[in-house]
């Protein structure tokens, strides 16, 4: 990024700024500081440091912490916000980082606009929805607030689980966390049930020497509707009663029927107290309530329960995405692969699914279900599974992937972020074989 294209939002930023610029251009440093407040949207450095000193002054104070979310009504086509503020006794970037943000179904969805503002970038389908989705954000952070757990990914709950001899009977809306202080890994388990472990469940913790509880706090995803359920491995260093003391003493759950935030009538932006500068104002308006426009290299189009998206501005044909598909298959199926390649193929798989809906006609898919081109289970026999049967034939098959890919999508960053991820399984291939070496 050029130096003239910054636009610093904290007091770190504009001095970091004032640097490159002094750097680049050989100015005195009090020139530069000038210049990069003004870039800031500040008037002066001095109009800089007295309004963001002042901010973080009132941010230790108040540990204040927003949430917004903006819908429009699918049948009235009535539309507003709904921003609901508590205070929280750690900052967000204290109780998990961005990275574990994304691996929390109450969270991936919102974006961090400002230090005490999140905001949902999708537009929600009802003022219901909304307060909804705002609340349950909520409970996930007082569940991280009071346990200090935070989200597992993809690795450690593999690890953590693969000697479990079956799922955990029942099992629903599960949520995957593991303690910082030993690493243990923890499993919540919400499904549609009264709160007592069944004879089932307890003979399944029972056979593999987990615990198995249920708590009396309601839960993060249906409070009152769904029991809450903590599992987690007997033998491991973690103080399971302890936990269990934490969870069940937090409060009770916010709830949209108990709505106490402020609503807006049509998507009147809000911004926060931290929000100082033109940049901060722009972050926190929801990309949902933005209309798109197709540029040179890249269409919008919108994610099912995830919001606006962007495509590269090109098409697979259905014979393209059905080969797609059994390459991914093939790749996820085969054994001779490191497992840290599964993340980035899983999340290929879900963006390309979304893409052939954009790509392909309806009409074209007659009584299939387009998902199944790549979810549905792939034959021992089908000639990509056979060649996937060796690592050799799974480094084939990605690099045809990412042929695949760049011949029929112009190049853009949606388009790189695909191909980088086949980069990457690439390289993970190619260090545990020089590894085994």
């Amino acid at each position: 990024m050029l130096i003239h294209d910054v636009r610093p939002s904290s007091l770190i930023g504009i001095k970091r700024l004032a640097r490159q610029i002094r750097n680049a251009e050989g100015v005195p440093l009090n020139q530069a500081l000038q210049r990069a407040a003004q870039a800031a949207s500040f008037s002066n450095f001095e109009h800089a440091r007295s309004t963001l000193g002042k901010v973080v002054q009132t941010s230790k104070q108040g540990l204040q912490l927003f949430l917004t979310a903006y819908w429009t009504d699918r049948e009235t086509y009535e539309s507003g916000r709904e921003t609901l503020e508590i205070q929280v006794s750690k900052s967000l970037t204290e109780l998990c980082t961005a990275p574990e943000r994304k691996l929390v179904r109450a969270l991936c969805n919102m974006r961090l606009a400002s230090p005490d503002h999140l905001v949902m970038d999708m537009l929600c389908p009802s003022q219901y929805y909304a307060r909804d989705q705002v609340c349950q954000t909520v409970r996930a952070l007082r569940f991280m607030e009071a346990t200090g757990l935070r989200p597992s990914d993809y690795n450690r709950a593999r690890i953590a689980t693969k000697r479990l001899d079956g799922d955990l009977p029942e099992q629903d809306h599960i949520s995957e966390w593991y303690d910082p202080g030993t690493g243990q890994f923890i499993l919540i388990d919400e499904p549609y049930m009264d709160a007592v472990v069944s004879p089932q469940r307890a003979e399944w913790a029972k056979r593999n020497n987990w615990h198995l509880r249920a708590s009396s706090w309601p839960g993060i995803y249906f409070p009152y509707r769904c029991a809450m359920f903590v599992a987690s491995k007997a033998t491991g260093p973690l103080d399971f009663d302890a936990m269990m003391r934490k969870i069940d003493g937090i409060s009770a759950p916010v709830t949209a029927e108990h709505w106490t935030g402020k609503s807006a009538d049509d998507h009147k932006l809000f911004t926060s107290p931290l929000a100082v500068s033109s940049q901060d104002r722009r972050r926190a308006k929801a990309k949902g309530t933005i209309v798109p426009r197709p540029s040179k290299c890249t269409i919008p189009y919108m994610r099912s329960l995830i919001g606006p998206a962007r495509k590269p501005n090109g098409a697979m044909t259905l014979s393209q995405h059905e080969l797609a598909g059994r390459m991914v298959r093939s790749i996820l199926q085969s054994n001779h692969k490191p497992w840290a390649v599964n993340a980035h193929i899983d999340r290929m798989q879900r963006h390309l699914v979304d893409w052939l809906y954009a790509d392909v006609p309806a009409r074209q898919f007659g009584d299939m279900d387009p998902v199944d081109l790549y979810y549905a289970a792939i034959a021992d026999s089908d000639p990509l599974v056979v060649q996937a049967g060796s690592t050799e034939g799974v480094i084939h098959i990605l690099t045809n992937l990412k042929t695949l890919l760049i011949g029929a999508y112009p190049n853009c960053a949606p388009l790189r972020k695909m191909t980088q991820r086949v980069d990457k399984s690439l390289e993970i291939i190619a260090k545990a074989n020089g590894a085994q070496r």
